[in-house]
């Protein structure tokens, strides 16, 4: 008996889900990259091992070539890259092991529940294994997940098919798409030629007017999430904001981390001619390459060596801002905290008057696993090989966000600041459009990242691509300070409101400044406000899907 072909599909859908991001940005695939892999849901005759194992090929299909360029870093990240796409892989069998419950809970659309499982398992993706806030009342959160590589991730460059972010988040584009992935595996597995292709029958169909109503279902979510955001983006009425300087340099990693006096020279002549016209400038992240040093007060005791002289480091750093740059400066730097007993390593950002005084700072939240912190470093002190640094570079997290302020004028501005990846966490993001205490919400965002560890590679374009969707969920313009690239400014619909060059491709490994005024929008944010609901009601559905289903296994 010929064997069902099961592998042919998922490996298929994992192809066109990758030909859907960058490199090939070809986003319209993502109604239906995964339309060949749900037909998986229904095949008869398939043991359970080859039709999960067939899942998870599918996986690796995917994210084993939209992962590679983490190994552009350094030799030692090839692990990283193979780990996270084996990691990442599996949600892919589990997926289907979902949906295929709920595919038996008299016969729903298919469309309808992917849509809910694939919302729930992007979120879970986002946020394992401790990143969920449920964790935080046992003292077990910690900010950590992969956020990248949503299916809604797909739309950025369709502005309105984007807008529905400021309702659900990504989420709420990821549930649409996923409806129609879902429709498109229907009538594939409706067509007879489908089925003599691969081998195998359907093990229930939902009939021609179920079909029908599955069709009329994707439609509907595609009109509602169009005609939404084509209103949104006719109703907007932005009000002039600050003139803001993102300054862009063009250091690989190796020399960024040698040349310290070579680095420091570029931004400060960058800094210089920004500040002619900028009320505020900003440095990439760790652009700064001296650190900058904090001490807690009050110590009793002399200082160490090296504390002392990182802190006439910073008084030649707020002299250049006083002598030279004569406007507010945010910094992106390391920064060494010496508490008494020891020196804690942060990721951070600060804030430099036209004066040079210092006005605040902001740690890094959400550290980047082997790239800033070792898990499991005490347990296994080998995993310390697959980082690209030589010792120990471990940052401590910071505990909670920083709402900067300047003066433009008599006029207040708030902005915050999110430090590389902490841009693909919607939740870190739409804090900011929350009033805190008797502070209102931001006025714009702030994104500052190195990116020149992956030159060449296609992370340079997906992260700006992710960072979009900031942008949306928050109604705040973003603005991005990235070292090799891409700066530049996101306005509140998500749309490229102005690069460094012409062209994103033309920004690449540009050198110079990005400046433009800060669009401010009043309009509210309904995702800022409520959160993360979407996924929430799906893992409710879920939950409710297999309780009903357990039952029903326990009366037979």
């Amino acid at each position: 008996m010929t064997q069902p072909r099961v592998f042919a599909p998922a490996i298929l859908s994992g192809l066109l889900l990758w030909l859907a991001f960058y490199p090939c940005n070809f986003g319209f695939l993502g109604y239906v990259a995964l339309g060949p892999f749900l037909t998986l849901v229904r095949a008869e005759g398939v043991s359970a091992r080859r039709r999960y194992l067939a899942a998870y090929a599918g996986g690796l299909a995917f994210f084993l070539p939209a992962l590679q360029w983490i190994r552009v870093a350094h030799p030692a990240m090839y692990a990283a890259w193979i780990g996270l796409a084996l990691t990442s892989a599996a949600y892919f069998p589990i997926g289907l092991l979902l949906i295929r419950r709920l595919d038996r809970l008299g016969k729903p659309p298919l469309g309808l529940t992917a849509a809910v499982v694939w919302v729930a398992l992007e979120y879970v993706r986002a946020h394992f294994p401790v990143g969920f806030t449920f964790l935080k009342p046992l003292g077990l959160h910690q900010l950590i997940g992969f956020a990248w590589y949503y299916l809604g991730h797909t739309q950025h460059d369709y502005p309105a098919m984007i807008q529905v972010a400021d309702l659900g988040g990504v989420w709420l584009i990821t549930f649409m798409l996923a409806v129609a992935n879902g429709t498109v595996a229907e009538w594939l597995i409706r067509f007879p030629a489908t089925r003599q292709l691969l081998k195998w029958q359907p093990e229930h169909a939902i009939g021609f007017f179920r079909e029908m109503w599955a069709a009329a279902l994707a439609v509907l979510a595609f009109v509602v999430v169009y005609g939404y955001g084509m209103f949104r983006l006719t109703h907007g009425e932005f009000q002039k904001g600050p003139i803001v300087s993102a300054i862009q340099a063009d250091f690989a990693q190796d020399v960024k981390m040698g040349e310290q006096a070579k680095l420091f020279a570029e931004y400060d002549r960058l800094c210089i001619n920004a500040s002619k016209r900028a009320d505020l400038v900003v440095w990439p992240e760790t652009c700064y390459p001296y650190d900058y040093t904090a001490v807690k007060q009050p110590l009793a005791g002399p200082l160490p060596e090296g504390i002392r002289e990182g802190l006439k480091d910073n008084a030649v750093l707020e002299k250049h801002a006083f002598d030279r740059w004569k406007t507010n400066v945010l910094v992106g730097t390391g920064l060494d905290e010496w508490d008494g007993t020891t020196a804690w390593r942060y990721n951070s950002a600060i804030l430099l008057g036209p004066d040079g005084t210092f006005n605040g700072r902001y740690d890094k939240m959400h550290l980047v696993p082997f790239g800033e912190y070792v898990p499991l470093k005490g347990t296994f002190p080998w995993l310390q090989n697959f980082t690209p640094y030589k010792g120990d570079y471990s940052c401590k997290p910071g505990e909670k966000q920083t709402r900067f302020a300047f003066m433009v004028g008599d006029v207040q501005y708030t902005f915050g600041v999110l430090i590389c990846y902490e841009d693909s966490e919607p939740d870190l993001a739409r804090q900011f459009n929350l009033p805190d205490g008797d502070d209102r919400p931001v006025d714009f965002l702030v994104n500052i990242s190195n990116d020149g560890w992956f030159r060449g590679s296609e992370e340079h374009e997906q992260h700006l691509a992710v960072c979009k969707f900031r942008a949306v969920e928050a109604r705040r313009t973003v603005v991005r300070a990235v070292n090799m690239g891409i700066s530049g400014f996101i306005n509140s619909d998500g749309i490229i409101q102005h690069l460094p060059h012409d062209s994103v491709k033309q920004s690449l490994h540009y050198v110079g400044p990005a400046t433009d005024r800060i669009l401010l929008d009043p309009r509210p944010s309904y995702y800022a406000q409520i959160g993360d609901w979407p996924p929430a009601v799906c893992w409710g559905l879920i939950a409710v899907g297999l309780l009903v289903a357990w039952r029903c296994r326990v009366r037979r």
